[in-house]
């Protein structure tokens, strides 16, 4: 017996004509036993049509109405909280028993029918059993087959709910991988952010190597293979690159709670930023098999790979169907990746103010998200020539910087403003615009480094800057 007391199902209920069913299946029910909350809620409807269905449900609940296939019969209710999805699809075959049967793995297989509080689960593939031993086990051969993008989504459900994925089901990704160039790359695109948004991607990203998945949805990887470890990395390219991710997700938890908040922020509608942090730490060293090259005595060298796999990060990023914005991020941080570590690198004490104002100016806001995927990689590299000397100083330097990058922002909220945006338009003869913005920035810098404490010096900064629009 499960207990489904819910609000929203008692009102569905309520809405139900007699000769109509409705079931809810798969997550819901996954969660529940699991002791999870959950906000995404499918229903099985049979007796009528599931969009007409989810039509009047969204009347009801003052929801958003939408028709995601109406050919299949699916359709969505966005709720006026804008947390809760309800999804309604037609029973597959004409019943329940028909409809779990064709779905992708045991798990997403068990329904209620909604009629009391307490109700049987309908699981004939023991999925309930799975759920318990955290497994993910496909239904059959052929209901991955059907829809490719379930492959990618047993990686993703294994890293949200920190299940394993069962030997005969890694089989049959294995062997049917390249299927995955038939699935909308839209489709591609969701489910890689929800795998990157659990604290297990790291693993999951590794199976996916393992299996052909990875490469078949970003072939730029595939040249990684070819890097072998060095000097300075105990890892071939690919393994390090997976490796970024795993030190990522661990230092995630050790950065100060108000970093973390900030690296948990939502970047966009169901979009969080540590999903895109986690993309550019698989993607950081794209450029390196393009600007690969071995000197006589040995050493392995990739100059200015950060520059060339941030062009090279553009048009991956665009094809799978990032936003612009969340491609800006990205690019921003594979391109910087190396700059905190070449700050630090004689220690934080041997620089000065302005160099480390000169960097907050440049990475602005994401200044943690940059400082968490460049220790990350300055963990993920451990070869022969890197010592625990090196690693620590560099540790002690990222936790250092963060530090003074916080109290700056503090600092900016408590000093005076010695000149305003028109004083700033009148010194520099320049018009209204972003350029304004920026040098009011630059003068707070000076401000915080104590460069600049009075009004007179703070005119005399602004006019030493004659080229200044030229650079900012």
């Amino acid at each position: 017996m499960l207990s489904l007391h819910n609000e929203i199902n008692k009102k569905l209920l309520e809405l139900c004509p007699a000769s109509v069913e409705i079931y809810i299946v798969g997550g819901y029910i996954r969660d529940i036993i699991l002791k999870r909350e959950c906000y995404d809620l499918d229903y099985a409807v049979l007796g009528t049509s599931a969009v007409e269905f989810a039509e009047k449900a969204a009347k009801h609940f003052q929801g958003h109405f939408v028709v995601l296939d109406r050919v299949h019969d699916i359709a969505r209710v966005v709720m006026p909280d804008k947390k809760n999805y309800l999804d309604f699809a037609g029973c597959v075959g004409g019943n329940i028993n028909t409809d779990l049967a064709n779905r992708d793995y045991t798990i997403n297989a068990v329904a209620c029918r909604l009629k009391d509080d307490n109700c049987e689960i309908i699981d004939p593939f023991n999925g309930r059993k799975d759920i318990e031993n955290r497994t993910i086990r496909a239904i059959s051969e052929k209901n991955l087959t059907e829809d490719p993008l379930r492959f990618l989504r047993a990686f993703r459900l294994a890293a949200q709910f920190g299940f394993e994925i069962e030997g005969r089901t890694l089989e049959y990704i294995k062997k049917h991988h390249e299927l995955l160039s038939e699935v909308a790359l839209e489709r591609v695109n969701t489910e890689l952010l929800k795998l990157f948004e659990s604290e297990n991607s790291a693993y999951n990203l590794a199976l996916m190597k393992q299996t052909g998945v990875l490469f078949q949805i970003i072939p730029e990887l595939a040249a990684q293979k070819k890097v072998p470890p060095n000097l300075h990395h105990h890892l071939c390219l690919i393994d390090h690159s997976i490796e970024v991710v795993r030190n990522l997700e661990c230092q995630l938890k050790e950065f100060p709670d108000w970093a973390q908040r900030r690296i948990n922020r939502e970047f966009t509608t169901n979009i969080k930023a540590i999903s895109l942090l986690k993309t550019a730490a698989l993607l950081h060293d794209l450029g390196k098999p393009a600007t690969w090259t071995i000197e006589q005595d040995g050493r392995h060298r990739f100059i200015k790979h950060e520059e060339v796999g941030a062009e090279q990060a553009v048009e991956l990023l665009k094809r799978l169907k990032f936003s612009k914005n969340a491609s800006k991020y990205i690019i921003m941080l594979i391109k910087n990746h190396l700059y905190p570590s070449q700050l630090i690198r004689e220690g934080i004490d041997k620089i000065s103010e302005k160099a480390i104002m000169r960097f907050f100016r440049r990475i602005t806001d994401n200044t943690p998200d940059l400082l968490l995927l460049a220790l990350a990689d300055r963990l993920s590299a451990r070869g022969p020539e890197i010592n625990e000397e090196t690693i620590e100083k560099n540790l002690n330097g990222t936790y250092e910087l963060l530090e003074k990058y916080r109290v700056s922002r503090e600092e900016v909220k408590t000093i005076p403003k010695l000149l305003t945006g028109k004083d700033i338009m009148e010194i520099l003869d320049i018009s209204k615009g972003p350029m304004v913005g920026k040098v009011l920035k630059a003068l707070r810098e000076e401000q915080i480094c104590g460069n600049v404490n009075t009004k007179e010096e703070a005119v005399r900064f602004i006019k030493s800057f004659k080229n200044y629009t030229k650079n900012v």
